[in-house]
């Protein structure tokens, strides 16, 4: 056989017949130092995320396959040209800071994209005390005569709310500036305030004709008036006054049923403006619903258009009655006795000339 025959076989035999992968040998010594030093070592593994991180990271994408399945939802200019967070942007930060948490790269994003911060709420409604009692206001002389038979009046009243049906019973009277208070052991209802309100009436220890109509404690919510001229005559020697205010409420429907705490307060905006802003102060419910009512609604004052608006609660601080301090109420005074403000001496002011 010539040689181009044998050639020809070995080729056809090298065709058919399977390679065999030769075994890499263990590396020895001698060889691991023949190895470069400038090769880079493996790059150690990537940590699995924890399942908070994968919770942040896929709400991107659940937020990005809604707006491919909803292209043609109905949205306003403001909200279309407001860009969400775009998954780029996260793996970005992701990349360029890798130890950092998964909500510090959300804060980071918030911080770049300049997402608009929350709008504060104005707190305008003050909370009231407990709604377990009922306050009457009277003069002083019917306040010093219900209060001398208070048992008296205390049983006869549990009597006439027994006799109705009602599951309101009084635990104690006591005495206030301006009237007196009946403390019950639950919230009174319309019932229990008509019955109480008729044994007032038909009471003949005191003068039924300066005895107002009972009712329960409520809260305070503070309101502004703005855009009322502060010259409303054209006069610049009248100005507008609390009186003028009063006036003018009392004559707009939209104050029907508010009653104010106390007088309206006029401020001048600016000393070379003509323009005034009105605060008053208004009884109101815990819910402030009363002032939700008045709020954004408009009225006129001659030609002009005024508004009313929600202001931030100013109560003030409190002044003990008893020891004539700042800051806590009377009734939260545990010391038992008062103290007489001009003489400092442990009585009240009614019994200063018997003690003093």
């Amino acid at each position: 056989m010539d040689n181009k025959t044998n050639t020809l076989r070995r080729k056809i035999a090298a065709k058919f017949t399977p390679r065999v992968q030769p075994v890499p040998k263990r590396p020895t010594k001698d060889t691991l130092k023949s190895i470069p030093a400038n090769i880079e070592k493996i790059p150690p593994p990537i940590l699995a995320k924890s399942q908070k991180e994968i919770k942040i990271i896929s709400k991107y994408f659940k937020n990005k396959q809604m707006e491919i399945r909803n292209p043609g939802t109905n949205r306003s200019y403001a909200q279309a040209s407001k860009q969400g967070t775009s998954t780029l942007d996260v793996i970005k930060i992701n990349n360029m800071f890798p130890s950092i948490k998964a909500k510090e790269i959300d804060q980071i994003n918030e911080i770049v994209k300049g997402s608009p911060k929350a709008k504060r709420q104005i707190n305008m409604t003050t909370k009231g005390p407990s709604h377990k009692q009922v306050i009457i206001p009277m003069s002083n002389n019917n306040i010093v005569k219900f209060m001398k038979n208070s048992s008296m009046h205390i049983a006869n009243i549990n009597r006439n709310l027994r006799s109705t049906k009602s599951e309101v019973s009084v635990n104690f009277i006591r005495a206030e500036l301006v009237g007196i208070t009946i403390v019950t052991n639950k919230v009174s209802q319309a019932s229990g305030l008509t019955t109480i309100e008729n044994y007032m009436k038909n009471s003949e220890s005191i003068d039924s004709s300066q005895v107002d109509t009972p009712h329960l404690p409520q809260s305070k919510s503070y309101l502004k008036i703005i855009g009322i001229p502060y010259f409303l005559n054209g006069n610049c020697q009248e100005h507008l006054n609390s009186s003028n205010v009063e006036s003018i409420i009392k004559q707009n429907h939209m104050f029907n049923n508010i009653t104010l705490v106390s007088k309206p307060r006029v401020i001048k905006v600016l000393p070379k403006l003509d323009m005034a802003i009105v605060w008053i102060d208004i009884w109101n419910t815990q819910s402030g619903t009363k002032a939700k009512d008045l709020i954004n609604r408009c009225f006129n004052v001659r030609s002009f258009i005024a508004m009313i608006r929600g202001a931030n609660a100013n109560p003030g601080v409190p002044q003990c009655k008893n020891c004539w301090r700042w800051g806590h109420l009377t009734f939260s005074y545990r010391i038992q006795g008062s103290k007489y403000v001009k003489c400092n001496g442990p009585h009240k002011s009614e019994n200063h000339h018997e003690f003093g």
